[in-house]
């Protein structure tokens, strides 16, 4: 056969699985930093999001301090701080990463910053590919978390976020959990990656893991072991004495502020079928057939989980991230339903459809979408100019739109009155009074000892601050007169460029004994 040797040609088979988990990770790679020049410009490094800064400021405070607890954050809602929910196990890694870039890094922080979530993409789909090597279609399986928008949401290019080491550490103990049900001896492994999600989040991993043990006892496979609970316990209680477990209120503006968060937004059928494709629709009842026709306990549990994550997707599409990773490590089950496997596989790829779509759009977005993605692009460049300014002048608090407010401390150094945390909501709610002020705004200053004014384009600030106290702006409002008449505001003008303008607030002169 054209002079290839035989025993080559038998191993054709074993070298083509070997070879698409690489493909598919040179995809995944490509997919997860395709917002690359938003990352990377003007030789700074931009991160996508407020929560992300924040994220960034808490492994700055690590690294100068690095066997102390983050568990105060003085750098929002200034001066009272705030006690957030956001845990250590990130900011090790991020600071680990860190450390092991500094030999080819001038900046190893941001750059580890930036890269953490697609290596732990890569990691993911590294732990699916060794854990599915003899499951039928694991390569569907892997193609979907390397292609799926929300997936690579999760796993993106300047991301930091809980969320990319949240899916890896989920796909590790489903992961476990399925060899369990096939009665293989993976307690431990489920143990270890069950508590060290619980660590990084109570919430997400909390509800899913209460989702599996109601599984677990229904199908009469709740069989505790004493060394898997020792582990699972053991890492919660180093978890507490690092990071405690803090429970805060939610402040009485939430409901409004929150439209303003699109990860607590309501999901819906074509936003779903746009991560997964449409094949996730009838998947639940699939697996479920399947079950009673081979009595595959695994069959019942992705079907329980998928039915679970739909709703809890519709309900907020915060849920989309493990929507879609169930439903990829649940399609070896569901393709299995198939009697041909080029069926299976023909089926598959035509479901993926508005996932396709949905990455046309991305990448080649209509005028208002490019124009709004570039005022983005141009918006951060902006903001770090007028941050910067700041530097090194004395400490005091700014007042700045709160979505602005992480990137503004990352930039500048200084704390702010908001935030993007809900525990911030007391600071976002003064700024946004100060904002719709009629006066100069002075007691909101001196009771936050703000020292620093941000003023942007009054329109999105007015109508957001109007929105978040649920009242009408008066008719000449201090945002708009910080920003349209700023030598009329009252308060000398420390820096403007395009898009922002700074200001300085005049220290109070000290009160008389």
């Amino acid at each position: 056969m054209l002079g290839i040797p035989s025993h080559f040609i038998r191993r054709l088979p074993a070298l083509a699985a070997g070879i698409f988990p690489l493909l598919i990770a040179g995809l995944g790679l490509a997919v997860f930093t395709w917002n690359s020049d938003a990352v990377f410009f003007g030789g700074a490094t931009y991160f996508t999001d407020g929560d992300c800064y924040a994220r960034m400021t808490r492994v700055r405070i690590l690294e100068a301090n690095p066997f102390a607890p983050v568990r105060h954050h003085d750098f929002e809602n200034f001066p009272v701080g705030t006690e957030p929910h956001t845990t250590a196990p990130m900011d090790g890694l991020i600071a680990g990463l860190a450390a092991g870039m500094r030999a080819f890094s001038s900046d190893p922080l941001s750059m580890a910053g930036a890269w953490i979530s697609p290596l732990l993409g890569l990691a993911t789909l590294g732990a699916l590919a060794l854990w599915g090597w003899r499951i039928p279609y694991r390569n569907a399986m892997l193609f979907l978390v390397a292609v799926s928008p929300i997936a690579s949401h999760g796993f993106l290019l300047g991301r930091p976020d809980h969320q990319s080491l949240l899916m890896l550490l989920i796909a590790s103990a489903l992961a476990a959990e399925v060899a369990i049900w096939r009665e293989s001896r993976w307690g431990m492994a489920s143990a270890a990656a069950w508590a060290l999600a619980l660590w990084v989040s109570l919430f997400e991993p909390g509800i899913l893991l209460a989702a599996v043990l109601a599984a677990r006892l229904f199908a009469g496979r709740l069989r505790p072991a004493k060394k898997p609970l020792a582990l699972f316990f053991g890492i919660l209680f180093l978890a507490f004495l690092w990071d405690g477990f803090r429970v805060a209120g939610f402040d009485g503006r939430f409901s409004s502020w929150a439209l303003n968060i699109g990860e607590l937004r309501h999901g819906s059928l074509p936003v779903i079928f746009s991560w997964a494709g449409w094949l996730i629709a009838p998947a639940p009842a699939i697996l479920g057939w399947r079950f009673f026709r081979t009595r595959d306990p695994v069959c019942l549990l992705f079907a329980w989980m998928l039915a679970l994550l739909i709703g809890l997707t519709f309900w907020h599409v915060r849920w989309g991230y493990f929507l879609v990773l169930v439903f990829a490590m649940g399609l070896p089950w569901i393709l299995l339903a198939f009697r041909w496997r080029l069926a299976g596989w023909g089926i598959f790829a035509l479901s993926l459809w508005p996932v396709a779509a949905a990455w046309e759009q991305t990448l080649y977005p209509d005028e208002g979408a490019f124009l709004a993605r570039a005022e983005a692009v141009a918006d951060a460049a902006a903001l770090r100019d007028a941050a910067i300014r700041l530097r090194g002048l004395p400490q005091r608090g700014v007042i700045a739109p709160w979505w602005f407010s992480p990137a503004i401390v990352w930039w500048s150094g200084q704390p702010c009155v908001g935030g993007t945390s809900h525990q911030s909501l007391p600071g976002i709610a003064d700024s946004a009074e100060f904002y719709l002020s009629g006066g100069d705004g002075r007691e909101i200053l001196e009771r936050r000892k703000a020292g620093y004014i941000f003023a942007y384009e009054p329109a999105r600030v007015i109508s957001n601050s109007e929105q978040i106290l649920d009242r009408k702006a008066p008719a000449d409002p201090l945002g708009r007169r910080l920003y349209d008449r700023p030598h009329s505001a009252g308060f000398p003008l420390v820096h403007a460029n395009r898009f922002f303008k700074v200001f300085r607030v005049p220290a109070a002169p000290a009160s008389d004994q």
